[in-house]
């Protein structure tokens, strides 16, 4: 049974996980620790912690569990600082995107009384600091477990109950594998939005025109370059050694669609278009991939605000549990659709019973 838990940064992860295990654990005390007093009392107003300190040291002297919500870069100083302040048999975990580079750091430095478990949610927000705080952000996210043979299994299993309270789903991989995979999933991506989004910037600078043009393409594929670009450097630096060899294998991809088009090769050219497409088809939306199975239905809504809390509503009265939402097209003044994931098999045509009733067109989908 844990009693207090203390989370070190208090930006969108650990702002998130402090406002979500305190609905839904009431009785749990939580001790926000940051730099900053005007970002531990605006935690508090929120109520996001219970006490919140500037003070490392005393922050974690009583946890029995402590989240560290920090720029991987930031870890070393403190571990310096926290350790000489643990309780013993205190459950140690982290939000941080590569996991070797931290696991090692950990295992060099932490005493035997201390128990390590790294972790990785796979949620956030483009947006950062507790404004972009949730409650529901780890609801049916994937939250990555990563144990090695040094690991606690009563700590593990203490972490592994605590982000369930969350919502989230908790897969368990390797810390190399993590690293592998997630690089490829998300690091990449954020390389890649930043130079997508680094070029079309040159060429407005350049000539103004470019940015009033935008429409859903550029917005959609850049959409996380507007991501801290500190805490994204931090990452993308500790995970050189999986990254480098993806950003050549983008390059090999770039290559290819730049000779087909620099050749005049049509077929080429659809081949490779084609082939994306039907590797983008494959994606799990939502959290298909590790759950069982998901069940899907495509609504079609006016454009107009307060659409997708007005269907959430509607379901949510007839006791119909949606646990994915997807937008997948709008354009002003048009129609647009929305995609609703289920987890039980009847709830499909319930809910489409119940949309088409009240004025809406729905179908469901197959996947």
């Amino acid at each position: 049974m844990i009693r207090e838990v203390a989370i070190i940064g208090l930006g969108l992860i650990g702002g998130s996980l402090g406002k979500a295990l305190k609905i839904k654990n009431p009785d749990l005390r939580i001790v926000g620790i940051d730099v900053k007093t005007e970002i531990i009392d605006l935690a508090k107003e929120l109520k996001i912690i219970d006490e919140g300190t500037t003070s490392l040291e005393k922050g974690v002297r009583n946890a029995e569990l402590i989240f560290i919500a920090v720029p991987v870069q930031v870890i070393p100083e403190i571990c310096r600082r926290m350790i000489p302040n643990l309780q013993k048999d205190v459950i140690i975990t982290d939000v941080c995107s590569t996991k070797e580079y931290v696991i090692t750091l950990m295992e060099e430095h932490l005493p035997g009384t201390a128990y390590f478990v790294g972790g990785h949610p796979m949620a956030g927000s483009e947006k950062w600091g507790l404004e972009g705080v949730d409650e529901l952000l780890f609801e049916n996210a994937a939250y990555i477990l990563t144990p090695n043979k040094k690991t606690n299994d009563q700590a593990l299993e203490i972490v592994k109950r605590t982000v369930e309270s969350l919502g989230a789903r908790v897969v368990f991989l390797s810390p190399e594998e993590h690293d592998r995979k997630v690089a490829a999933v998300s690091h990449l991506p954020h390389i890649i939005a930043g130079s997508l989004m680094n070029t079309v910037g040159r060429l407005e600078n350049e000539k103004a025109g470019y940015f009033p043009l935008a429409a859903g393409g550029l917005r959609d594929t850049t959409r996380i370059a507007a991501s801290n670009s500190e805490l994204w450097c931090g990452i993308l630096l500790q995970n050189e050694k999986a990254i480098l060899p993806l950003i050549k294998e983008f390059k090999k991809s770039l290559s290819q669609f730049e000779r087909a088009i620099n050749k005049q090769r049509p077929k080429t050219l659809k081949k490779l278009l084609l082939q994306a497409r039907l590797w983008r088809c494959q994606l799990p939306t939502g959290m298909k991939s590790i759950l069982p199975q998901m069940f899907e239905l495509n609504v079609t809504v006016p454009d107009k605000p307060g659409m997708i809390g007005e269907i959430s509503s509607l379901l949510g009265q007839h006791a119909i549990n949606i646990i994915d939402i997807e937008v997948q097209r709008v354009r002003e003044g048009e129609e647009g659709a929305i995609r609703l994931g289920f987890l039980e098999e009847e709830s499909v045509p319930k809910a489409l019973r119940i949309l088409e009733d009240n004025g809406f067109k729905a179908r469901e989908s197959k996947v």
